[in-house]
């Protein structure tokens, strides 16, 4: 299976968690973070999912096939597989994302381990084939793209526009964006030194 790499907008996307264990738990707060539109359904819900806050709706009972009307994106996450292949089923015949947590086979999309630095986003996949290898990369890389890295992007998205401005020559903009690269900010910024770094970066343009 080669799968197609796609970052989905969910902003105010109706989704649908079935199941309410530490596994839905998981996958809530990621489309919650994604600004997502998020429904459970599960006759049994962790207290973790019912502290919960955000754009959030619980329904305590086993899951229904009208569940799905409306419904963008859907994650089955049960401990049954019976419950997690007819929600595979409904959705696919409808035309919905659904993903089965743990279950290739009965999704239309994979959910890839994932780094996030503020609007740097490195997603792993094995496509299936080894989750725990995909974790293991993921780890590896959360120690080279240590945290700083999200100040790090928001300030590159400042001065982007600035380069643009500054240089109409797409050569000399690329060496401009290559100085930034090249420089010292990020280690700047890891030591604390936030303005020192925006004033290398301006030195930079």
């Amino acid at each position: 299976m080669t799968y197609y790499p796609i970052n989905l907008d969910l902003r105010g996307k109706k989704c649908l968690v079935v199941g309410g264990g530490d596994v839905a738990v998981r996958k809530v707060n990621s489309l919650l973070e994604c600004g997502a539109e998020v429904t459970i359904v599960s006759p049994e819900i962790t207290d973790d999912l019912l502290k919960q806050d955000g754009n959030i709706a619980l329904i305590s009972r086993r899951f229904l096939p009208e569940d799905l009307d409306g419904v963008f994106l859907v994650i089955a996450a049960t401990d049954d597989r019976q419950v997690n292949a007819q929600v595979s089923q409904i959705a696919q015949d409808r035309g919905i994302l659904i993903n089965v947590v743990d279950d290739p086979v009965l999704c239309n999309f994979i959910v890839p381990a994932t780094i996030r630095r503020g609007e740097l986003q490195i997603s792993i996949s094995t496509g299936g084939a080894s989750p725990a290898l995909a974790k293991k990369i993921r780890q590896d890389l959360e120690k080279l793209y240590i945290p700083e890295y999200e100040a790090f992007v928001e300030l590159l998205s400042k001065t982007r526009e600035t380069v643009k401005a500054k240089y109409s020559d797409q050569s000399q903009r690329e060496a401009a964006f290559k100085r930034l690269m090249d420089s010292d900010i990020l280690d700047l910024i890891a030591a604390g030194q936030v303005e020192k770094a925006k004033k290398r970066a301006q030195e930079c343009i």
